[in-house]
């Protein structure tokens, strides 16, 4: 939908009669055009019908236009003159943003430019704690301010264009009306008016429509037509995409011959915005850590008031509320003996700086022979040098490094699934390989539970309860890597409480700021801590962005999401509905299996798929997923709903049985 959202500084201040007007100039100059409302109140019933009044002003200013009668223009209607919410409920209904949007999407179909015209000022509210500005997001239009041109117009002008451009919406200019008789007192206020407006708030007086009784089309269309002139005209679809493809180095890909992209406008909810108009229920949760969906309020609310206190400030010598307070709820909702908290600038880092504390910890015992770490083939810790050597050293992303990577210990791959009995003669080899080279480890580092990005493996919690009792007997640490499952995913808050196992060092990251910024954070016990500490030791380690404020201001608002809500129920849902979606797939020719565990589900085939192919097929079939190796998986945010999830596993299903995945 190409157009303008049009709102008003408040109730009364001409918006309706600057939207016809601007309609008019509009269909003057050639543009197929038309002006919608998402809700109109206080309209009178006629003959079993409501007449809605706003439309009727848009059909005068139109009429040669459509000569057949002034289109449905409303997507909703109430009798009660009072805002949208409280009209709504007195009508025993409820309005929903999503649903507005979409049927004002359908109201447009058609039409080459769109006028939509809110009721009232930005943040009127529309129920269930959404207001005009979440509605104004869904649309993600360029937006007109209008400003009656009186006294403390100033004020409300500038207070509107401000809590705009604080929801990312872009603000194409201010017209001003004057709905009232100027007087040789306030002649010069409203020439003053006119000039602060635009100096102060930084976007053009798009136009300054006089007041005229009677309200003239053809007057009143010549001022608002000088808008046409300073309005921002639509951006190309595929704008960028050019510069993107030959410049610009994306994740796993070739810099010269890269997999296809897809430019992204906005999203909400469970879903992504393409820049041509297309939705996508995204299946992927932004790589696993959106779990509260997008544009969700507490998270922007934090951000912008810690944005407008302190984005940032070094963490060495100093700290603030926000680290103190996040580091509180870490502890608080943590497993038992883990009391303190280093703070890390990504789920990388966390594992660089848990590996230097194990290291540091044995040094510090004296036992410096203990450098190596234990692990499990299959495992995937991150991208940079310390959580390479980690992760799996034949089948993994990182097996050009391997030359240059420190030599770890690997065990076999964990081959107990999660829902079958366990098999201690799956144990044996990794218990065999421990006890033979106890005397060089500092640590044990694992996935609890779930083997992400290695291969999407659930393994079984007996596996990590002997996993920690070897650790304890041969004085080793445990660290676990909870930065993909930590928070919900496998159905508990952290996977390791599937095996009431407490790691020495835990690491979290991904989900814990909602998927809004990066941050991470590495919990260790108080022996980690004290150890490392003894004799005056210091851990050294120090990102530049370490404790930012504005990241952790908004994990604290995650992580005040999760205690409010029933999450666990929701992720039993997802969980539920994911296993009922992919379930089919397993009839399908070339798989292999498929899993489902949490807010999980894996479907594995037997041979590596067609990543571009698949890739495509999805975006095509409204659904985003990023398949890899042989595993076509989701991990979606936790408010993804049935429907939703039934289009994941359609696409799924429909991919595999076209044949895409070759």
């Amino acid at each position: 939908m190409n157009g303008y959202f049009i709102t008003g500084t408040d109730t009364d201040v001409g918006k309706t009669l600057a939207t016809a007007a601007l309609l008019r100039a509009l269909l003057d100059a050639g543009h197929r055009a038309v002006a919608l409302k998402p809700v109109q109140t206080g309209c009178p019933e006629r003959d079993g019908r409501l007449m809605a009044e706003d439309p009727a002003v848009y059909a005068r200013f139109a009429e040669p236009y459509f000569p057949d009668g002034y289109p449905e223009a409303c997507c909703r209607k109430f009798i009660p003159a009072c805002s949208p919410h409280l009209a709504a409920a007195m009508a025993g209904e409820t309005l929903d943003v999503d649903e507005l949007a979409a049927g004002l999407e359908a109201l447009a179909r058609g039409y080459g430019a769109v006028l939509v015209e809110g009721a009232g000022g930005c943040a009127v509210p529309l129920g269930n704690g959404r207001t005009m500005l979440d509605l104004m997001q869904r649309l993600d239009l360029p937006v007109i301010v209008v400003a009656d041109n009186r006294l403390g117009a100033v004020n409300h002008a500038l207070m509107t264009v401000e809590i705009l451009r604080g929801r990312g919406l872009d603000v194409a200019g201010v017209i001003m009306t004057n709905t009232t008789a100027p007087s040789g007192k306030d002649e010069a206020l409203r020439r003053d008016n006119v000039m602060a407006i635009a100096e102060l708030g930084g976007a053009p007086i798009l136009a300054d429509i006089p007041y005229t009784p009677g309200a003239p089309v053809a007057e009143i269309t010549a001022h608002a037509a000088r808008a046409l002139d300073c309005l921002p005209r639509p951006r190309p679809v595929d704008e960028g995409l050019d510069f993107d493809r030959d410049h610009i180095w994306h994740p796993y890909t070739s810099a010269l011959a890269p997999l296809p992209v897809n430019k992204v406008r906005s999203a909400h909810g469970a879903r992504i915005v393409l820049d041509d108009g297309r939705e996508l229920v995204d299946g992927m949760a932004s790589w696993w850590c959106a779990i509260h969906g997008y544009a969700r309020p507490e998270l922007l609310r934090a951000a912008r008031a810690q944005l407008g206190r302190m984005p940032h400030v070094m963490f060495g010598g100093l700290t603030h509320d926000p680290a103190i307070g996040l580091c509180r709820d870490l502890l608080d909702m943590a497993p038992d003996s883990l009391e303190h908290v280093f703070l890390a600038d990504s789920g990388s880092v966390s594992v660089e700086a848990a590996i230097k504390m194990a290291l540091q910890y044995m040094q510090a015992k004296g036992q410096t022979g203990r450098t190596r770490l234990f692990t499990v083939r299959g495992g995937y810790h991150g991208d940079t040098c310390g959580a390479m050597s980690v992760c799996d050293p034949d089948n993994g992303m990182h097996h050009l490094f391997s030359g240059l990577l420190p030599q770890q210990i690997f065990a076999p791959v964990p081959d107990c699934p999660f829902h079958e009995p366990f098999d201690p003669e799956c144990f044996r080899e990794t218990e065999r390989l421990f006890r033979e080279r106890q005397s060089e480890i500092a640590a044990v580092i694992v996935e609890p539970i779930v083997q992400g990005a290695g291969g999407m493996r659930f393994y079984h919690p007996e596996y990590l309860r002997r996993l920690r009792t070897l650790a304890d007997e041969h004085g080793v640490l445990l660290i676990l890597d909870e930065i993909a499952t930590g928070f919900g995913r496998t159905g508990k808050l952290f996977a390791c409480e599937w095996s009431g196992v407490t790691p020495d060092i835990l690491c979290v990251g991904k989900a814990l700021t909602g998927g809004t910024m990066t941050l991470a954070a590495v919990l260790a016990t108080g022996n980690v801590a004290r150890t490392i500490s003894s004799g005056g030791g210091v851990f050294m380690h120090g990102p530049t962005f370490m404790g930012n404020p504005l990241a952790c201001a908004v994990a604290r608002a995650s992580l005040g999401i999760l205690k409010k809500t029933d999450w666990q129920a929701r992720v039993r849902a997802v969980e539920e509905r994911l296993a009922e979606s992919f379930g089919p797939c397993r009839e399908l020719p070339g798989v292999a299996d498929v899993r489902v565990l949490g807010a999980i589900g894996v479907v594995e085939m037997e041979n590596p798929v067609n990543v571009p192919g698949l890739q495509a097929f999805f975006v095509d079939h409204g659904v985003w997923l990023r398949p890899f190796g042989r595993l076509i998986y989701a991990m979606p945010p936790y408010i993804i709903n049935r429907d939703e999830t039934a289009r994941l596993g359609a696409a799924v299903h429909d991919a595999i049985t076209a044949r895409a995945h070759l």
